[in-house]
């Protein structure tokens, strides 16, 4: 029984960190093309 619920419980897992892995890069990313953005505009306008 126990390793039934191994077997079922892993793949999904596994798609939850996958997921979580994209987000967090993605927020990461758009981050730091904001902050890019925002010191291209700055050093623009001196």
């Amino acid at each position: 029984m126990e390793d039934l619920m191994r077997v079922k419980l892993e793949p999904e897992t596994a798609f939850i960190g996958k997921k979580f892995a994209y987000i967090f890069l993605g927020i990461i990313f758009s981050l730091n093309a904001i902050t890019f953005i925002w010191f291209f505009l700055f050093s623009n306008l001196k």
